[in-house]
């Protein structure tokens, strides 16, 4: 009998706790939602053009048919209901296949299928002018934040789509484009990558970043295009935050220290990132996906461990969210879809997140980078473009000229014999 209370009494408390629990995380997501109501989330990698591309011959159709409920993680309804306040649309192309040639220079259409993705990410906006805006700056997010809209940032999800081209990255900041990451899952002529979690052959002197990178690193600064660092090798992370100007960004990675994974950055590297004289101002916004946040536990407590960690070790004006959906089969239990974006706020305030706090997290602290980045830009303006193109293109000079240069001006004719006479002679 005496048994028989004991664990009545133990069933009594236990079922205490999980009422007091429920009720608690019950506060949690109503505080939740009325702060997400007062400041603006906004997630750092969304892959919605890659999920459009994927549905029909003919994308701009299947915006038509899909605006308001679209397969896969994210559409209009689902943001509004998870109360998302803006994006980084990510426009990614795959790596090309094969793509460890020696000098990368394996004929690709990376640099069409960008332009096209861009292109799906600004006609999404045209499709829904009551619901969407681009966005280019901090000022156009908050305007967007205060009028409704979800603001629509562009970012580039690899090196390998810029075609070997510094012309191409200018000519993506003038499309709206404002982070780049330096490398998807394969090496380029400007960086090494961490590969997608299996053993990736090193690539490079260094396994970091090249002298071409350099160029693109600092051309980026003088763009204000963020320098994104996820995907990219320990070495390319160092090396890069070592020569900006600007903050850099991990637009979806987590903390190695918490789950190792050569996705997720490592101590020493988070170490960089914060507020000293000697650190770069960067933000490291942390991921949803599965296999970077735990194989065996991925829940939305789990990723609350990873944003703790960066935030412990970077401090809190250096964290960010970046749920990384439609680019991943691997749905964090408690954060399956963009509805969930509350239960994640609701386990912060939980662990003693203030308002401000959270504030920043959600959105402020990507807001701040964006306007430092910019002001980088300005203290660059006195910088001409990049002149510098990649050594080992064998296109340039250009050889257009037809058979003896036949369609080639009497004096350019006469200027390039002269050359190569002058180079024969050396």
């Amino acid at each position: 009998m005496k048994a028989y209370h004991l664990l009545t009494g133990l069933l009594v408390a236990a079922l205490g706790a999980v009422a007091r629990s429920s009720e608690a995380l019950e506060h949690a997501l109503a505080e939740a939602l009325r702060v997400m109501e007062q400041h603006p989330l906004i997630d750092g990698h969304i892959d919605l053009p890659f999920i459009v591309r994927s549905l029909g011959p003919r994308p701009l159709e299947v915006i038509a048919r899909h605006n308001e409920t679209m397969p896969g993680h994210v559409d209009l309804e689902r943001m509004r209901q998870g109360r998302l306040a803006g994006l980084f649309m990510v426009a990614w192309i795959p790596c090309p296949d094969p793509w460890a040639s020696d000098d990368y220079l394996d004929p690709n259409n990376a640099v069409r299928d960008t332009l096209e993705a861009i292109d799906i990410i600004q006609q999404m906006v045209v499709s829904a002018p009551n619901d969407l805006t681009l966005a280019r700056n901090s000022e156009e997010v908050k305007q967007a934040f205060e009028s409704g809209k979800i603001s629509t940032l562009i970012g580039v999800e690899g090196g390998h789509q810029l075609g070997n081209s510094l012309s191409s990255l200018r000519l993506y900041a003038q499309l709206g484009v404002r982070y780049v990451t330096l490398t998807h899952t394969c090496h380029n002529a400007f960086a090494s990558s961490a590969g997608s979690g299996t053993p990736i052959e090193p690539a490079h002197p260094s396994n970091g970043l090249t002298d071409f990178g350099r160029e693109l690193v600092v051309e980026m600064n003088r763009l204000g295009v963020l320098v994104d660092l996820s995907h990219t090798s320990y070495q390319t992370m160092t090396d890069a935050i070592a020569i900006s100007h600007a903050p850099v960004l991990f637009s979806h990675s987590g903390a190695a220290a918490i789950y190792d994974h050569p996705r997720n950055v490592p101590d020493s590297v988070l170490a960089l990132i914060g507020d000293g004289a000697d650190q770069n101002p960067g933000l490291v916004m942390s991921v949803f996906h599965s296999p970077f946040i735990d194989s065996k536990n991925a829940t939305v407590e789990r990723v609350a461990d990873h944003i703790e960690h960066i935030a412990v070790v970077c401090g809190k004006r250096h964290v960010g969210i970046s749920s990384d959906f439609d680019g991943t089969n691997n749905a964090v239990q408690g954060l399956e879809d963009a509805t969930k974006y509350p239960s994640l706020i609701a386990e912060l305030i939980l662990r003693g997140w203030t308002e401000d706090e959270l504030a920043d997290l959600m959105g402020g602290n990507l807001i701040r980078i964006l306007d430092d980045a910019d002001r980088a830009s300005g203290s660059l303006a006195w910088m001409p473009a990049s002149a510098a193109t990649y050594g080992r293109r064998k296109d340039l000079p250009a050889h257009w000229g037809g058979a003896d240069d036949e369609y080639l001006p009497a004096d350019v004719k006469q200027y390039l014999n002269q050359r190569r006479q002058l180079h024969d002679e050396l």
